[in-house]
């Protein structure tokens, strides 16, 4: 219909005729829907647990962690990208240390960064989780504790406490978890899924934080200490809270098959060159074998990124920059 259809009408026949070629313009059509995310290429939820301080050829030695090389997929030539740890960590789930390891600002003590589109995280991208071994907050809290440590707890191995649209919006995603506990809140989330997946689904990103006697980091001043007592919590860990199957390494459980586990340190144990850490993938997933090519903590965000499908959080630097980790996947 045409306004020169209109002409020689009433006026309230034109406004009627107005009315009727507005509402009829395809301009007022809703648009199609926005089509379905693609489903995820290898995992439907992953889990990244982080030990400290010690250098690949030293874990390597471990009876635990090289079992679990031979059983999944060990990358054999993994950097961690700073020391000290906080900009490791930060790393981790943001795709940059956002220059916390620059020599003016270098420091191991945690900061706050903006509530804008230049400080994102994995957790603006998924829904996700951040388990924290002895953090003192309870999940009734109407604010989180932003504290630098209390007894084993740190707040620098927790980086989503860093970021204030985590500490204003989402602080209760940061859950805390109590080792001595038998149903503790990532034994029960675990017990849920595997009873049922569908009424109780897991996050798809999930961060594990031991306090500093499970992650080995004390004492620092013996680092093969360290290391036994994070494997001997790691062993249980994984055999008991996860229902891992202590000679392939897989879960037991169907309902966890499309979980990625991700066991690794946050730097070495010193400056000595090169500076190797070791990481490996479990799960049904993927084609166990060692992987000699370079990664670092930004080539696991780049893949989780790319596994779901999204952009990096940093188009020119960090993740964006790093290679997806490929050729591991059945």
């Amino acid at each position: 219909m045409s306004l020169g259809h209109c002409c020689g009408r009433s006026f309230v026949h034109t406004l009627l005729c107005f009315w009727a070629i507005t509402i009829s313009s395809p301009a007022q059509t809703p648009s199609a829907a926005t089509p379905p995310a693609p489903p995820p290429k290898h995992f439907d939820h992953v889990l990244i647990v982080v030990l400290e301080n010690q250098s690949y050829d030293s874990a390597i030695r471990n009876d635990l962690l090289k079992s679990l090389a031979q059983k999944g997929v060990v990358f054999s030539n993994f950097g961690n990208l700073y020391h000290y740890s906080y900009p490791n960590y930060l790393a981790m789930i943001a795709g940059s240390d956002f220059a916390t390891h620059r020599p003016q600002v270098l420091s191991d003590n945690q900061r706050n960064f903006k509530d804008d589109s230049q400080h994102r995280t994995i957790g603006d991208l998924l829904n996700w989780k951040n388990y924290a071994e002895d953090y003192p907050a309870l999940p009734s809290a109407e604010r989180p504790f932003l504290g630098d440590r209390r007894g084993r707890y740190v707040r620098k191995h927790v980086p989503f406490l860093s970021f204030l649209s985590v500490q204003k919006k989402s602080f209760h995603n940061v859950v805390a978890v109590d080792t001595h506990a038998n149903n503790n809140a990532f034994v029960g989330d675990i017990g849920s899924f595997i009873a049922d997946s569908k009424t109780h689904p897991l996050p798809e990103y999930m961060f594990y934080s031991p306090n500093l006697d499970d992650d080995g980091h004390d004492p620092t001043s013996n680092a093969q200490v360290g290391l036994k007592k994070a494997a001997d919590w790691l062993r249980v860990f994984l055999t008991t809270w996860l229902h891992f199957d202590d000679k392939t390494w897989v879960p037991k459980d169907d309902a966890m098959k499309r979980t990625l586990v991700i066991v690794t340190f946050d730097e070495s144990e010193g400056n000595g060159r090169p500076e190797r850490i070791y990481t490996v993938f479990l799960g049904d997933m993927v084609k166990p074998q060692e992987v000699t090519a370079a990664y670092d903590h930004y080539s696991i965000l780049r893949t989780i990124e790319d596994n779901f499908s999204l952009e990096p959080l940093h188009k020119e630097s960090g993740d964006g920059t790093a290679s997806v980790i490929t050729g591991i996947w059945k």
